[in-house]
């Protein structure tokens, strides 16, 4: 029998990937749908912000329920694509009864908590047992990470394993997506038929408009934090009941551009041990390899977990490799005794919604969820 689960914000960008990836999905089945108070009690396709012309059928008549009405009962799993702020409100009381597999940074930080990927760190879910035992809980909260946080995350593992890392330099440029729905809304009317011009201004402007058309944010706020504090911890130890951070110096800079969908990022890695571009690449071979072996049964699980492309990864043409839930890696170069090269990723899948019901997966195969 299917395990039955509930979607927590499932009008936004994320809570309707988390309905894609669980469409037809052989484990779990989607019971229950709930958003905003503007939404309880209408059909999803009447109030997906994506377009009715965007919903499946098999949701597309389903109501949207009132969380206050949430019956634990009637669930296995929750999803949870809630704002980091409503999910701290409501994250505990339902991991008392029930998993909480989440996409927003809400508890990401606490120490009985793993920050998930399931590549990655699988091993860091003994956390959960952790919190289920201090708590008292029948369930657990287990977040994803950031979707910046999957590029350097799942790019560096395999060379912290096995040349080692000194320090990292990261620069990401981000897709106006992951700044949610409201941002993509935003431009969508600053577009024009003609190529976009620079403004004719003339003196400093303190805060300018946000922009995106034609444009380059370059600061997104509390990102890079994010991405450092997160890195380190996905790579760090699991001993003694406790994660001790990966101990390598990582310093990115965060920005917004221009594009619909996946974040690309430009990595700089200095190795403790020297090596070379074919090494690089032998290492991500065997890295898929180990990958295909412990998780390839999952459903969610790309046959490559890092792609690696004889050129520049581009959003527009490969974001989708392997159904959004691989990295896209090229130009692997080494200059200076650096290894540098390009990832992208999609940050509403595998950086986001499909990542997290890949992690739900696994806990699932492993008897975390029941």
């Amino acid at each position: 029998m299917k395990k039955r689960a509930a979607i927590l914000g499932a009008t936004g960008n994320v809570g309707f990937e988390v309905i894609e990836a669980l469409l037809d999905h052989p484990w779990v089945e989607i019971s229950h749908l709930f958003a905003s108070e503007r939404s309880v009690g209408r059909e999803y396709k009447d109030v997906c912000k994506l377009g009715e012309a965007s919903v499946p059928e098999k949701v597309a008549h389903m109501v949207v329920e009132d969380i206050k009405n949430l019956k634990t009962e009637d669930l296995d799993i929750i999803f949870s694509a809630l704002p980091a702020e409503e999910e701290r409100k409501i994250g505990p009381k339902l991991a008392k009864e029930l998993p909480v597999m989440s996409t927003t940074s809400a508890f990401r930080y606490e120490n009985d908590v793993p920050i998930l990927i399931t590549e990655v760190n699988s091993d860091h879910a003994e956390l959960l047992r952790i919190q289920q035992k201090e708590g008292g809980w029948e369930g657990f909260i287990a977040p994803g990470p950031n979707c910046t946080t999957i590029n350097p995350s799942v790019t560096l593992k395999p060379l912290y394993s096995t040349v080692g890392i000194k320090r990292v330099f990261l620069s990401s440029y981000q897709a106006v997506s992951g700044a949610g729905y409201e941002a993509l809304k935003k431009w969508e009317e600053q577009r024009e038929k003609e190529l976009p011009k620079p403004y004719p201004v003339t003196e400093i402007i303190e805060n300018p408009d946000l922009t995106f058309e034609g444009n380059v944010i370059g600061y997104i706020k509390d990102e890079e934090p994010k991405v450092r504090r997160e890195t380190l911890k996905i790579l760090g130890k699991y001993e003694n009941r406790r994660i001790t951070p990966a101990d390598f110096l990582i310093d990115p800079f965060c920005v917004r551009v221009p594009t619909y969908r996946g974040h690309l990022t430009a990595i700089f890695v200095k190795p403790i041990e020297p090596c070379s571009a074919e090494d690089v690449k032998s290492i991500y071979a065997e890295f898929n390899e180990q990958c295909e072996k412990l998780y390839g049964d999952l459903p969610s699980s790309p046959k490559q977990t890092i792609v690696v492309l004889d050129r520049a990864p581009q959003p527009r043409w490969d974001v989708n490799l392997e159904n959004g839930m691989a990295v896209i890696v090229g130009r692997i170069e080494i200059s200076n005794g650096w290894i540098k090269y390009l990832a992208l990723s999609d940050n509403l899948r595998k950086g986001a919604a499909k990542g997290v019901v890949q992690d739900m997966e696994y806990l699932l195969r492993e008897a975390y969820i029941k």
